[in-house]
């Protein structure tokens, strides 16, 4: 990412605290929600109750925030439209269902941004340098660890080559990260233009991610992108699906960061997404806010620039990017990568074993569960349970070769 001059983000940063804090616990709505929906929409408080609680149960087991944030008190859509929704616990039941754990045992892996980031790199892929990892507890091979608050201040002051990213080891949704552009005597500056104490910033990491902190080197945006949503980069969420053959992208999206944030995670106030056509890399209709406050946005709110109709640069190798990474572990069904494009091509942020399909359904404003969708998904989870029952049978065989001294 690169330095967003803009104010911090509400709610986001307490004052004299340099790292985004994880999102509050989100609180079943109030009464008056139920008031707002029923008088823009015609729909009565007792419907709304009713079908959220149908649609807390069985497969669909939505949250009631979740409910109100998807927009499904919406009258025009239809019941059946309603329930290809997923909320956070049905889509990690899509997920495990087309990536069973006991087919795949390289979720931790995946999940290791340090391990995982500079297996991409030793491959060949384009991805973001960590500059050094802060851990109390292991080391990173080449990779510089630092392990004090003094080994901090030291990195920071005498050896980091700015602007950094930096992140916690195995976290996700940018909780905990911080855009640091550059110092200033004893002073870091945030990408927002806030001047955190240098000593409180390492304090910070000390006390809060002990267990593992990544220094990345911060990437530049293409120009195309930079044009319309300003030089904080906003990832692409490329979701590719393993076919028979070859893993492919299934869909995409585009996730704009709030003008006065640092990261492009959707929960923080003001950021935007908008869809992407996976086949042509062209941005579709922006969106902003969840719930009754979602409302479409033709232009950015400071940059003027249209976002429908934008020509995402270098797609094509994104997407082929994507895919093959994917296919280095094709025991996932399913991956979500956050791309960021720069002016020197795509570079893979990180790789989602278990992506968060109500992104999908805020920009698409359809169920992930969809009539296109399903027979991909089914087809997919089908090739999992026949790698498995291969990979179940070869065991059986070997321990029968084992006990017989002859060829199962």
């Amino acid at each position: 990412m690169t330095a967003a001059a803009a104010a911090p983000a509400p709610n986001s940063v307490p004052t004299g605290k340099a790292l985004l804090a994880a999102p509050q616990m989100v609180k079943a709505p109030p009464a008056a929600m139920l008031v707002r929906v029923a008088r823009a929409y015609g729909v009565s408080p007792i419907r709304q109750m009713r079908e959220a609680f149908l649609l807390s149960r069985g497969k669909s087991r939505l949250f009631l925030n979740e409910y109100f944030s998807s927009g499904l008190y919406h009258p025009d859509l239809s019941w059946q439209a309603k329930k290809q929704y997923v909320g956070s616990r049905s889509s990690w039941d899509l997920n495990a269902w087309l990536s069973p754990s006991s087919l795949n045992g390289q979720k931790t892996f995946v999940a290791d941004k340090v391990m995982y980031t500079s297996l991409l790199e030793q491959l060949g892929f384009r991805t973001t340098k960590t500059q050094a990892v802060f851990s109390t507890l292991r080391r990173a091979g080449n990779i510089p660890t630092l392990s004090t608050a003094k080994d901090l201040r030291k990195f920071l002051t005498e050896d980091a080559v700015f602007p950094l990213f930096g992140k916690p080891q195995s976290y996700s949704g940018s909780f905990g990260s911080a855009l640091l552009d550059h110092m200033n005597g004893s002073e870091i500056v945030l990408g927002d233009g806030r001047g955190i104490d240098l000593d409180d910033f390492c304090a910070e990491i000390v006390r809060e991610y002990g267990e593992g902190y990544l220094f990345q080197s911060a990437l530049e945006q293409h120009e195309s992108l930079s044009k319309v949503a300003g030089n904080a980069i906003g990832t692409l969420r490329i979701v590719t699906i393993r076919d028979e053959q070859m893993p492919r992208p299934m869909y995409a999206l585009w996730k704009v960061p709030s003008p006065k944030a640092m990261s492009d995670n959707f929960w923080q106030d003001g950021s935007m997404i908008a869809p992407v056509d996976e086949q042509t890399g062209i941005v579709g209709q922006c969106r902003i806010g969840t719930g009754p406050d979602a409302r479409d946005i033709e232009e950015h709110p400071v940059s003027g620039e249209k976002f429908k109709g934008l020509q995402i640069p270098h797609w094509d190798e994104a997407c082929k990017m994507a895919a093959e990474a994917h296919a280095l572990f094709p025991e996932f069904g399913v991956i979500g990568w956050d791309v960021a494009m720069t002016p020197n091509g795509p570079s893979l942020i990180e790789c989602n074993d278990n992506p968060f399909h109500s992104l999908y359904q805020l920009a698409f404003q359809r169920g992930i569960k969809n009539d296109d969708f399903m027979p991909v998904f089914e087809a997919a989870a089908k090739r999992s349970r026949d790698m498995l029952d291969y990979r179940n049978n070869l065991v059986k065989k070997r321990q029968k070769q084992q006990k017989t001294g002859k060829p199962a």
